[in-house]
């Protein structure tokens, strides 16, 4: 396994993805200076003990934070992050390796190029859970997760490139690179599309109750077990992504309108070709573990 090839790391936002950096970088014996920028003194002071425990320090003064890390991971929601990035670009030393984990990618690696240039790369694990803050972080989150980078061809520097991929190994993770372009088609239709047909879902169903709060079983509950994700990060998300996902929401309505045409003529063989086309689709790709 490789060696992580930092010493001073700086997380901008220490929730459940960047709080799972910290941890993780810890239970891979990680010896270097950990630092954290929290919105505010009150969100220091809720986080503090238990910070305090994975030998991460916390600060609400951005520059503080960054002042000499050689790696700063930014893990703020879409548009915070894209708020954040000028202030970013002004307080980070000239030599640190600046990095995301947006599950967006291609606004966010534009802006943060121009800003940041060739040390800036674009990153997304691609895994998570709808549990969200500190508290939540684990320490094995990216264990056997994809990574995906999204260099910027003749803009991203390879050796930052390199970097980061070990930095990511060394936490366990498998390490891929797209364009941000590509990254941010393939999400729509694996992750962004996905959370927003279940919130629809569920909220189509708010006229049935009281009543139905008793009746539902597996489907329902595996189905929509990322509704329970954060309505603010996934507004913002969707509206980052919305061409893409816009594009994966009209092949969703064809498909709605072919199995409404099913069901009207009872096309039994019909209906259940399309069903096993999607199981076994399903059963093509690698999912993550569900988080306990």
């Amino acid at each position: 396994m490789p060696e992580i090839p930092f010493q001073r790391v700086a997380i901008v936002g220490l929730g459940l993805m960047g709080g799972s950096v910290a941890k993780a970088l810890r239970a891979a014996g990680y010896a270097g200076r950990i630092r954290a920028a929290l919105a505010d003194a009150a969100a220091v002071g809720a986080l503090q003990e238990s910070a305090e425990t994975w030998q991460v320090e916390l600060s609400p003064v951005l520059p503080d934070v960054l002042a000499d890390a050689d790696l700063i991971l930014l893990a703020t929601p879409p548009r915070v992050m894209l708020g954040q990035l000028e202030d970013i670009a002004r307080w980070a030393d000239a030599a640190a390796l600046v990095t995301d984990i947006a599950s967006t990618k291609n606004t966010i690696a534009g802006r943060a190029t121009a800003l940041l240039g060739a040390r800036f790369v674009g990153g997304h694990p691609v895994v998570g859970s709808e549990m969200t803050g500190f508290h939540a972080a684990r320490e094995d989150l990216y264990r056997g997760a994809q990574v995906v980078l999204t260099p910027l061809p003749s803009q991203t520097d390879a050796q930052a490139v390199e970097k980061l991929r070990q930095f990511w190994v060394a936490l366990g993770a498998e390490v891929r690179e797209m364009s941000p372009e590509a990254h941010d088609e393939a999400l729509a239709a694996t992750s962004h599309a996905p959370h927003l047909l279940a919130y629809l879902y569920m909220a189509g169903l708010e006229e049935r109750l009281p009543g139905l709060e008793d009746l539902a079983g597996g489907g329902l509950r595996d189905f929509s077990r990322i509704v329970d994700s954060n309505p603010a990060l996934w507004s913002e998300i969707l509206l980052e992504n919305q061409q893409a996902v816009r594009q994966q929401l009209q092949q969703v309505q064809h498909n709605l309108q072919l199995a409404e045409q099913l069901l009207a003529v009872e096309d039994a063989a019909g209906l259940q070709s399309w069903l096993s086309l999607g199981k076994t689709v399903r059963q093509q790709f690698h999912f993550p573990p569900v988080s306990a």
